[in-house]
C-alpha cells in the first residue's frame, strides 16, 4: 500500500470515527425537543381499518435536573369524548439509549413502558431520525412496537408501527402502521 493510500484509509477512519463520536444519544435527541408543537394525529382505527387525522398539539418540558422529560399532548377527540390529555413522563438510563415513561389519560390506567431507543441517522441537531423499540400489547395482541421518529427542521413526524408476536415469542407479521404525529415547532 502507498503511503498516501495509506493516508487516505487513516483519514477516512478518522472522519468515521468523528461523527460517530459525535452523534448524540437518543436521549439528547429527546430532551432537544424542548417547547411547543403544533399539528395533527392520524390513527389507524381497528373496528374499520380507516384513518382518521385530528389536530393536535404538544408541550414537552424538560425538569431542572436535565434528564426528566414531561409531554402533554392534546387533541379533540370529537363530541362524545371531546378534548385528550396524554401526560408522559420519561427518564433514560444513564447511556441514554432506555428510557422508561409513565403515561396518564383519564378513563384508562397507568400505563408504564420501558423501551430500547437508536439513532438511525444523524446529520446535525434538526436533522436526525431515532427509533424507540418495545414489546407490549396493541390492539389486545403482544405486539412488537417500535416508533420512528425523523426531525427536519421545525418538523418532527413520528410513526407507530406494531407486528403482532406469536405465542412463542416470535415475530408473526410485518410491521403495520398504527398512528403518526405530524409536528412544528411554535414560536
Amino acid at each position: 500500500m502507498t503511503f498516501r493510500r495509506l493516508l487516505a484509509t487513516a483519514a477516512c477512519l478518522l472522519a468515521t470515527a468523528t461523527a460517530q463520536a459525535q452523534t448524540p444519544t437518543p436521549a439528547a435527541l429527546d430532551q432537544a425537543l424542548a417547547g411547543r408543537w403544533a399539528g395533527h394525529l392520524e390513527y389507524r382505527d381497528y373496528q374499520n381499518d380507516r384513518r382518521y387525522k385530528l389536530p393536535m398539539q404538544t408541550e414537552v418540558q424538560l425538569a431542572s435536573d436535565g434528564a426528566t422529560l414531561t409531554r402533554l399532548s392534546r387533541f379533540d377527540d370529537g363530541p362524545a369524548r371531546g378534548t385528550v390529555l396524554i401526560t408522559t413522563v420519561s427518564l433514560y438510563d444513564d447511556a441514554g439509549r432506555n428510557v422508561t415513561a409513565a403515561s396518564f389519560r383519564r378513563g384508562r390506567g397507568v400505563e408504564t413502558i420501558t423501551e430500547e431507543a437508536r439513532v438511525v441517522a444523524y446529520s446535525g441537531p434538526a436533522q436526525w431520525t431515532a427509533e424507540w423499540q418495545r414489546r407490549g400489547v396493541d390492539g389486545n395482541q403482544p405486539s412488537d412496537i417500535r416508533v420512528t421518529v425523523t426531525r427536519r427542521g421545525d418538523e418532527l413526524r413520528a410513526v407507530k408501527e406494531v407486528r403482532e408476536v406469536r405465542a412463542d415469542g416470535a415475530a408473526a407479521a410485518p410491521w403495520v402502521f398504527r398512528n403518526e404525529t405530524v409536528l412544528q415547532r411554535q414560536p
